[in-house]
């Protein structure tokens, strides 16, 4: 056992299970928000300079992977920035196993792990393996089932405290395929569709069957959290990564993106997209997504916050997240719709200290 867990188990966890109450009211309160009950602007809270993570180590990317209790250690500590804060966010953890980890399943694929970068896959499937791929090959590695244990572990040791458990990282049906396939995806789509059409079920069928073994685990009852801070209605619990999916162009985004990210979100009732990058044609398809709930940027400095607002708000999506453009005040104004509602839902941080400071002219300017 790490001399950290002692502490961890003998204050931390219980200082957690009397906060426990206050995220369970947090997630009623971002559930109301995602209904669209008017008068509620969620504001996701996280703190710096928190005294009880100096008690905890600093364990890099690489060694987390081949120890269960360094993993959640590292977890814990980000999650305590939330768990801190006075904010309407609720914190969570996640086995931070890396976007290839689902790719795992096929083929004998394994990623390479860093101390300073998450894990990635160096090696991919060739044309030849592809082919010969089919959905039956889909079996459980040795990467995700270490994946899945360390879900088990994170949730035993926080039962109680309110600190959930959220899926591995799932990328879309495109990045998977990309994933999979390296750069020669991008020729595929000109050289071989057939190909690359069947890669791409294949990677809808290792997410579905990935998200299903996470939310056995998870068992949600009626949300599940995300990203340490939103949580999602239980009944949408999705967020897709299309990062990928920014360097298509529009005819490629209709015909290989928007069919297959739409059964992956159908299959599971919803979610909401994140992407990296810039790409009008795909922010433009985004809100058109059958079972779509909202959209986070990756670089929201790239993208006009009013005009990003405004158009999910005439399909009844969300925004997660913060422009950096914007102060987290004048983010809330512009999210305030006509009805009342506000359609962001929105990340700011600030020192521990402040923080009282921070939410009573954050509460006083808006409402």
């Amino acid at each position: 056992m790490l001399p950290e867990m002692r502490y961890i188990e003998n204050e931390l966890l219980p200082m957690l299970r009397e906060k426990a109450p206050r995220f369970q009211s947090n997630a009623q309160k971002q559930l109301a928000q995602w209904k669209g009950q008017k008068g509620i602007c969620s504001l996701l809270l996280s703190v710096s300079h928190v005294p009880e993570t100096a008690l905890l180590p600093d364990y890099d990317l690489y060694e987390i992977h081949y120890d269960p209790e360094k993993m959640f250690v590292k977890e814990l500590k980000n999650a305590l920035t939330t768990a801190m804060a006075e904010g309407d966010a609720v914190p969570s953890v996640r086995a931070n196993v890396g976007c290839g980890a689902l790719c795992t399943l096929y083929g004998g694929l394994s990623q390479s792990f860093f101390s300073d970068k998450m894990p990635w896959l160096l090696k991919h499937l060739t044309l030849e393996q592809l082919e010969e791929l089919t959905v039956e090959n889909l079996e459980e590695s040795p990467e995700f089932k270490a994946g899945l244990d360390q879900m088990r572990f994170m949730k035993e040791m926080l039962e109680g405290t309110g600190i959930e458990i959220y899926p591995m990282d799932l990328q879309g049906p495109i990045d998977m395929a990309h994933l999979l396939m390296g750069d020669e995806f991008f020729y595929a789509l000109y050289d071989d569709p057939d190909l690359v059409h069947k890669v791409l079920e294949l990677s809808l069928a290792a997410e579905i069957y990935g998200m299903e073994k996470c939310f056995e685990i998870i068992a949600p009852r009626d949300y599940v959290c995300h990203y340490n801070n939103l949580v999602l209605p239980a009944d949408k619990p999705l967020k897709i990564s299309e990062d990928t999916s920014t360097l298509l162009c529009e005819n490629h985004l209709l015909e290989y993106m928007k069919p297959y990210t739409e059964r992956l979100l159908s299959h599971f009732n919803g979610g909401y997209i994140h992407y990296c990058g810039d790409n009008k044609h795909l922010l433009q398809l985004v809100p058109t997504l059958s079972h779509n709930i909202g959209l986070n940027f990756g670089n929201p400095e790239r993208h006009d916050p009013k005009m990003v607002l405004d158009m999910l708000a005439e399909k009844g999506l969300y925004y997660y997240g913060a422009f950096p453009q914007l102060s987290t005040i004048e983010t809330a104004k512009l999210s305030l719709r006509d009805d009342g509602h506000f359609n962001c839902f929105i990340t700011a941080s600030c020192r521990m200290e402040e923080q009282d400071r921070f939410i009573e002219e954050f509460n006083h300017s808006i409402f």
